[in-house]
């Protein structure tokens, strides 16, 4: 059985290394660099393309290959009159491999036309808007953005847009500093605002982690197109290796096949839970409110996935462990090869576009796509709300879900808002108390917070090959669990081996008894979600005059507790009779709002 895991293992190692070759293309990083200019009765168009977009056409040609046809109006966003400048991170279909991912970052500027030292003929406006864009063939979207960032302010700096040789050696300065293997390191989410998003949307980014894997068709809703566009992407970065190797499909319609195919395997019969398997799980040895290893059997799985072989846990980890929390560190440690990761999200009529104009608008109705996660800062997108089942707005952290399931789907269980209030509190807190050393620690930084998202996916995979039912699927909410066993995403995971997955112990990560504090999480929870609502604002109130209750109530028990003890201290005959005169005297105590101290139950 060792040798047959080891094998499957060396067939998970040797196909991502074809999806890596795959990835590249044997095609140079940087497709093309162009300039991308308003024309005050054209429109925009592409003003100049390195090397030709069309092989047949100069590189001054402002034709465009019919399926790049919206590129122009991609790289300048609408909208865009009212900014001085902007990026955008967008997606094209390749002309060359069907069914692959172009990744193109747009650097937008506007500058008045009498700090240019060359007027050309089509400049008969008072600013002048132009964007210098790249295609690439890889999705270091900040890295490039950097790069691109100087690059266009160079070439706005000149004051004459006709001298291209500055393009030239810019185009040649890319294709030599990227690469493929740039992905393995931690400039594949450079730039993107992965703690920003925390502190936007706080316990709703774990609805947001939900909703993603659902595969449903949303919408992000944000002007200026930058924070957009990397919103979309950070909120992708906390599954591991999506924007890394899981977007190379992501504009990939229905009736195109994904270049990619996953080998489907039969799962060994070991590797699959049995009916009763939560029965036969030894709750008792589990420390409270976490998951262990499972790794009773050594001839069911390899050991050479197991925690044991990871790095020594530091003393924080060992802390985590006595409080009966495993560290998301080592379990985030396990390869993603061996965990059948990264899932896939996108492809095959399942879309994503950081960035869409209003012309791809009728494009989403298409009866070849299924859902997509689009960005726009159009108005005419929010109109249309039977494209959508659900719209984010980044400017209020609002998630608009008019679906009833969908909602009831989404709703976060007790384990899941502690979840939420753990990174959100670590996160802010990061922020608050190092501003000088802002992301330098671990704890709390960008890494810290995929490796948390990590562990809660490794543990909710886990979970959901339990059957319906279990307690432990309970911990994820049912509705979301069944749902999710219905996507495509899903039915692919299950078909590539994930033998470290099944090491672990089934459960959410923070499981244990409901407490007061899960109490103030669920109320936070529903004041921020209908915090515009009547209903919202008569909770807050109900809440307000139970905090005040509680409070008034417990100085009356403490004043009946007192007495019990002078009683106690004058006379010893009469030790049981006081406590229970002022055990009923504190029963009987009335709030304002007419409750007994006997009649609260805080568990429900």
């Amino acid at each position: 059985m060792e040798e047959q895991v080891t094998d499957q293992e060396e067939k998970i190692k040797e196909g991502a290394s074809v999806i890596t070759r795959e990835f590249s293309r044997d095609a140079p990083p940087i497709l093309h660099l162009l300039v991308v200019g308003f024309h005050h009765k054209k429109g925009c168009q592409v003003e100049y393309s390195y090397p030709p977009l069309c092989p047949s056409s100069a590189s001054e040609s402002h034709e465009c290959p019919e399926i790049w046809k919206n590129l122009p109006s991609l790289a300048m966003p609408d909208g865009s009159h009212n900014f001085v400048e902007d990026t955008v991170y967008f997606h094209l279909p390749s002309m060359s491999h069907p069914g692959k991912t172009v990744y193109g970052v747009s650097s937008y500027r506007q500058i008045e036309a009498k700090m240019l030292s060359k007027k050309t003929a089509d400049i008969t406006r008072s600013t002048v808007q132009k964007a210098v864009c790249v295609l690439s063939n890889l999705p270091l979207y900040g890295h490039i953005q950097v790069k691109m960032g100087l690059i266009t302010e160079a070439y706005f700096r000149e004051g004459d847009f006709t001298q291209f040789m500055l393009l030239h050696d810019a185009y040649n300065n890319l294709n030599m500093c990227l690469n493929p293997d740039l992905l393995n390191s931690t400039q594949a989410i450079i730039g993107l605002p992965l703690r920003e998003m925390l502190e936007r949307f706080g316990h709703k980014v774990v609805q947001l982690f939900k909703l993603i894997l659902l595969q449903k068709r949303v919408l992000f809703f944000h002007s200026p197109v930058r924070p957009l566009s990397t919103s979309i992407l950070a909120m992708l970065a906390l599954f591991p290796g999506v924007v890394e190797t899981g977007l190379d499909n992501c504009t990939a319609l229905a009736s195109q096949p994904d270049s990619i195919v996953v080998e489907t395997v039969e799962v060994p019969k070991q590797f699959i839970p049995s009916p009763d398997e939560s029965d036969k799980l030894d709750v008792a040895t589990k420390p409270a409110g976490s998951p262990t290893v499972d790794a009773t059997d050594d001839s069911k799985v390899s050991r050479e996935s197991s925690f044991e072989d990871l790095q020594a846990p530091t003393a924080q980890e060992i802390e985590n462990e006595k409080s009966g929390r495993i560290s998301p560190s080592l379990v985030a440690g396990l390869p993603n090869e061996a965990c059948g990761l990264p899932l896939q999200l996108f492809g095959n009529g399942y879309l994503c576009h950081p960035y869409l104009s209003l012309s791809y608008l009728d494009l989403l109705s298409e009866p070849n796509i299924h859902g997509y996660i689009v960005g726009a800062t159009n108005v005419l997108f929010k109109q249309k709300k039977t494209l959508f089942d659900a719209i984010i707005e980044l400017e209020s952290g609002r998630i608009d879900v008019s679906d009833p399931d969908l909602r009831r789907q989404l709703e976060l269980t007790k384990e899941d808002m502690r979840f939420a209030d753990h990174i959100v509190r670590l996160v802010i807190q990061d922020r608050t108390n190092n501003t000088f050393l802002d992301g330098v620690g671990w704890e709390g930084g960008d890494e810290w917070l995929r490796a948390e998202f990590k562990t809660y996916l490794l543990f909710m995979l886990r979970t959901s090959l339990l059957d319906e039912g279990c307690k432990y699927v309970d911990e994820f909410n049912p509705a979301f669990i069944q749902a999710w066993k219905t996507t495509s995403n899903y039915a692919k995971w299950l078909e590539r081996p994930h033998p470290a997955v099944l090491e672990l112990h089934p459960g959410h990560m923070f499981s244990g008894q409901l407490s007061m504090s899960d109490v103030k999480l669920k109320i936070t929870q529903i004041t921020q979600t209908m915090q515009n609502t009547e209903k919202g604002r008569k909770i807050s109130n109900a809440a307000a005059s139970t905090s005040r209750a509680v409070a008034q109530t417990s100085k009356a028990v403490g004043g009946a507790l007192s007495q019990a003890k002078g009683a106690l201290s004058s006379w010893w005959s009469t030790f049981q009779q006081q406590p229970a005169e002022a055990a009923e005297e504190a029963d009987e105590t009335l709030g304002p709002n007419g409750m007994r101290m006997s009649d609260i139950d805080l568990t429900e």
